[in-house]
């Protein structure tokens, strides 16, 4: 009998204050303006531009979207520079931009962009530096900027996992060309889909204004190909309401991350990411690397062990992106060498982190870890018996 009667999710959106959303939907209503820079589209902007103390913030529809229109308003051509650890939308977006992604590896135990590894992989044809704040780790800044301004070349990160994070004092959300947010449902903050470009570019925010919005200039004048990118009215309302919380969200992550950090630190065999130095990360996530010559199971039977006290997690980021099918045949992934990808790719799992989330509960978490450790190899043969026994399901 599974520990938990209900599934523990990796995460759980945020929801909204019911009562505020609806006296705000109806007040969207009564202006009759769903969507095109709106009422509370441009308010939130605004409010997130003082609260990042950044020059310019565009909302747009999802992150993926924004990354894409990023890597079109820096008219680039040739290679990125990047990392295949990471979700799919970071490859996909430089990819769908007519780009060819250019992969390096990762630091063992912060998972950003390994230094060394950039500065053997760069090449000529690399246009663009696209790093990523994995897990809210921030990137080696300093030295991804110093190596884009040797180069002539724009440095530009997805930050998707960083909203509110803090690098040496300052906001993320400051550093390179730009950098992109994401406001899915899953996020720490959220609009319940969305996510922004924020930048203290003018140029480049001019750019972006008139791409996100199918190249329009004014009323009569189209002067680029752009698409519809925009965030709804909606959408932005949710954003307004989930900033209104943000303090609260981020205070109980924390005290949740204490406790991860508190009890795991003594199981044999499970290590933590490493944070920068100087990085205040938001505690978005908890995710531990899995050493099964000291633990006594992979990874992955960890995360069947845990499923079966119906603890969700989830294999983060697994495979890396060069062994997707879609690009595993394709020259740039046949010659992506990633050892360090490879390694955390196999051993990393994200346990379940989100501010409903009981620390109660997260001590329970913790038990059942070291309780599957301290019974490695009876776990491992029961794990093997069952799978033995299971039937292919029917189709219905």
């Amino acid at each position: 009998k599974p520990f938990f009667n209900e599934p523990l999710y990796v995460t759980r959106p945020n929801l909204p204050d019911k009562a505020r959303l609806f006296v705000l939907l109806d007040d969207l209503l009564k202006r009759r303006w769903l969507t095109n820079f709106g009422h509370y589209h441009s308010e939130l902007e605004e409010r997130l531009r003082a609260h990042l103390k950044v020059r310019h913030v565009l909302l747009c529809c999802n992150g993926t979207v924004g990354l894409f229109l990023l890597l079109r308003a820096l008219e680039l051509r040739g290679k990125v520079l990047t990392t295949a650890f990471t979700f799919p939308a970071t490859v996909h977006a430089v990819t769908m931009a007519g780009l060819e992604p250019l992969l390096c590896d990762i630091d063992l135990e912060g998972y950003t962009l390994d230094i060394e590894s950039v500065k053997r992989t760069i090449t000529a044809a690399t246009s663009c530096i696209l790093g990523v704040d994995v897990f809210g780790n921030a990137c080696d800044y300093t030295a991804l900027e110093s190596i884009g301004r040797s180069r002539g070349i724009p440095v530009i990160y997805d930050s998707a996992h960083a909203f509110m994070c803090r690098y040496q004092g300052t906001f993320i959300g400051n550093f390179g060309a730009a950098q992109m947010f994401s406001f899915h449902a899953t996020k720490l903050f959220s609009t319940a889909e969305g996510g922004a470009i924020v930048t203290n570019d003018t140029g480049l925010y001019n750019r972006l204004r008139q791409l996100i919005n199918f190249g329009i200039r004014d009323e009569e004048s189209v002067t680029g190909v752009g698409l519809n990118g925009k965030m709804s009215e909606v959408h932005a309302i949710f954003g307004l309401i989930a900033l209104d919380n943000i303090g609260d969200i981020l205070a109980k992550l924390t005290t949740l991350a204490a406790v991860y950090a508190r009890r795991l630190a003594v199981i044999p065999g499970i290590t933590m990411q490493k944070i920068r130095p100087g990085c205040q990360s938001n505690h978005q996530y908890m995710t531990i690397q899995v050493r099964e010559e000291e633990f006594g199971l992979s990874r992955d039977q960890l995360h069947a062990a845990l499923k079966r006290d119906n603890v969700v997690t989830r294999k983060y980021f697994y495979p890396a992106a060069h062994n997707y099918a879609c690009y595993a045949q394709l020259p740039f992934a046949r010659r992506a060498v990633l050892p360090n990808t490879e390694t955390v790719a196999a051993r990393n799992l994200c346990l379940p982190m989100y501010a409903a989330l009981a620390e109660a509960d997260v001590e329970v978490i913790c038990d059942l870890v070291s309780a599957i450790q301290a019974r490695a190899s009876e776990v491992a043969s029961k794990l093997k018996k069952t799978a033995g026994n299971q039937r292919p399901r029917e189709d219905r």
